[in-house]
């Protein structure tokens, strides 16, 4: 009887062939093969059809079409046309793509768990169900068709378990990318064990209420007009420029997810890991259920250069644009992935060669969607390092800039104190005149100010907690902790938390233990409390860890160098102190200005921020936050406002 991993194919309009077949495989008596059918749940691979495991037979990947003869208008090598003119994926590209991919995504999830086994080997296959090999035969009868029919499936090939294992021996020895299956792959072979593990709906499935998928898709729905206005067909450069909340990087997801399901290739790339991976989530919860999905890869910088090849690291900047061009001219040109659609977040800190290079892996007309954010700078700041690089400097010439000025994000209080901390910090007497004149604005529809203040707002979202010092300092953590977990589940806006902790240096994780950093104490506060409230937590500050798939609702601590373009529901910032000491260092050339570290740090919030201080009467910092937060309370006390 066959194994089948995953449920069966849904019966849904445009797919009860893949239901019919599904059921049908198994059901076939005697069958010892293993299924997986609709593997969609894998982040950053596109739906796969149907994977075989046969002990003798080896590991395969089907693209399924169940469609009639009749219902295909043209087929070649390189075209698949269907009755009505209506132009799809070629079946050969489109599985080998679903290959490709499922391969990264193996590499990623092997390097994650350091599995140390090798990636199976997995043949790849187009299966006709609903047309006989004799019927497709008659009909294409190009002798380079015929050559290639002997590494598809077809109907009357799939209808025994013997007539199945029969066509899977064709395949092995006549694929149609070429690629025959090594002898020693032909059955059960290495990394077949882990390869159960790594696609296993139960390690990869995401459980979501309605409620949480609203929370992420809020800022979305409200930005929904820039995916349809710049949807294909049609070559696009658009920048996306505002302060932290204003939707850059909801709208770029919203354009990758437009341009995905109508069958595009996206590339999103993110200037930091954590980043990155929150996004390779959310498109995993968010992405639309339609036939002929395309695909979207999401990657840091140093993700994007590793999948490429390039495997020197940090160290091998130099001569980076050489080795990437060598590289891809020594992938064979049926095996490139092309993009149709290019996204890019947080490109402020992004330098010439990562533009330079991915402009090698974009089709001539492929669409680019940049986002921008202007003070957001936090790195290439020494060896003459310029912000935006001279590549988006000629590229913002020929752009359609959309400036975006109305924050979904942030709290009043929250957009009023970041924002006037980047633009006046620490001159207080400047940004107490800031604020006034902001909070006496009043919009119109023909001159929207930035934000949509609503005022008057009475409601705490925006505080301030005072920690022990000495041997109190840990409990106080623990209450600031707690007091937040209270708040949050009060405010019922989303279950998300982000803490934010100043940045260990190297030696403080060998000693477990820094003067430095809340980081070790805010650890071993949320260790202890996790298992009394199950609560999960993801510990985003160790480099090794900064690329892992954070569960929804789940906390976050990350350093402030790492939560830019994140968000969460409830934020709790401590170190804010240390984030000066460590910008003001004499001599700094190297680090970022603390106005926009802490402009990133102070808004990450959608509902509340908790700034806990340490107290130091030297953080010039704490005192400007703290003043500039009374006068918005008592500003907001005035009758007139």
């Amino acid at each position: 009887m066959a194994i089948l991993h995953t449920e069966l194919p849904r019966d849904l309009l445009g797919h009860h062939g893949e239901y019919v077949l599904g059921k049908h495989l198994s059901e076939i008596r005697n069958a010892k093969y293993e299924l997986w059918f609709d593997v969609h749940y894998l982040p950053g691979v596109p739906d796969l059809d149907l994977i075989i495991f046969d002990e003798y037979a080896g590991l395969f990947l089907f693209e399924v079409k169940s469609m009639k003869l009749d219902s295909i208008q043209t087929y070649n090598l390189n075209e698949f046309v269907l009755k009505k003119d209506s132009p799809k994926q070629h079946p050969a590209r489109q599985v080998l793509t679903g290959s490709l991919k499922l391969r990264d995504y193996l590499k990623l999830y092997h390097g994650k768990k350091n599995v140390p086994t090798t990636i199976p080997f997995i043949q790849t296959a187009v299966l006709w169900s609903e047309i006989t090999r004799a019927e497709w035969n008659a009909r294409f009868t190009d002798p380079r068709i015929q050559i290639q029919s002997k590494g598809m499936a077809f109907k009357d090939d799939f209808e025994t378990y013997e007539s199945i294992i029969k066509c899977l021996k064709q395949i092995v020895d006549s694929p149609i990318h070429g690629t025959r299956t090594p002898p020693h792959c032909r059955g059960d072979h290495d990394g077949v064990s882990e390869f159960r593990t790594a696609i296993a709906p139960s390690s990869n499935v995401i459980e979501i209420t309605q409620g949480m998928k609203d929370e992420i898709a809020r800022p979305v729905a409200q930005s929904k007009d820039y995916g349809s206005k710049y949807a294909p067909p049609g070559s696009f450069n658009v920048s996306f420029e505002g302060a932290p909340g204003t939707g850059k990087t909801t709208i770029l997801r919203e354009i990758g997810l437009k341009h995905a399901s109508l069958g595009g290739a996206v590339l999103h790339i993110c200037f930091n890991k954590v980043l990155a991976a929150d996004q390779r989530r959310e498109y995993q919860l968010l992405k639309k259920d339609v036939g002929d999905y395309g695909f979207i890869d999401v990657f840091d910088e140093w993700a994007f250069y590793k999948s490429l090849g390039f495997s020197k690291g940090i160290s091998g900047r130099a001569s980076l644009k050489t080795d990437l061009v060598a590289l891809m001219q020594s992938i064979p040109e049926n095996e490139r992935v092309l993009y149709d659609t290019i996204l890019i977040d947080e490109s402020q800190d992004l330098v010439q060669e990562l533009f330079e290079i991915v402009e090698m892996v974009a089709r001539p007309n492929a669409s680019w969607f940049i986002a921008y954010g202007k003070g957001q700078e936090l790195y290439n700041f020494s060896d003459g390092g310029v912000h935006p690089s001279p590549w988006l400097q000629e590229w913002f010439k020929k752009a359609e800039r959309v400036i975006l000025k109305r924050s979904f994000r942030n709290s009043t209080r929250a957009f009023l104190l970041a924002q006037s901390f980047w633009e006046n910090f620490s001159d207080i007497k400047l940004g107490k005149e800031w604020i006034q004149q902001k909070l006496l604005q009043k919009p119109t529809p023909s001159d929207q100010f930035e934000f949509d203040l609503g005022l008057p707002r009475m409601d705490n979202d925006f505080k301030i907690e005072r920690l022990a010092q000495g041997s109190g300092r840990d409990p106080s953590i623990r209450s600031v902790i707690l007091s937040t977990l209270e708040d949050a589940k009060k405010a019922n806006r989303g279950m998300d938390l982000l803490i934010a902790v100043a940045k260990p240096l190297s030696s403080d994780f060998s000693a477990g233990k820094s003067d430095e950093t809340s980081y070790f104490s805010v650890k071993s506060a949320l260790e202890e409390l996790a298992p009394v409230l199950n609560l999960k937590f993801h510990d985003l500050v160790p480099q090794e860890q900064r690329r892992e798939l954070t569960q929804l609702g789940a906390i976050r601590i990350a350093n402030h160098q790492g939560i830019r373009g994140l968000s969460a529901s409830h934020v709790l910032i401590f170190d804010l102190d240390q984030l000066e000491k460590w910008c003001d260092k004499p001599g700094n050339t190297t680090y970022p200005p603390i106005k926009n570290l802490g402009y990133v740090s102070l808004s990450r919030s959608k509902a509340s921020t908790i700034l806990a201080f340490n107290g130091n009467p030297d953080a010039s910092i704490e005192s400007y936050l703290e003043e500039s937060l009374s006068f918005i309370r008592e500003k907001s006390l005035l009758p007139e406002l």
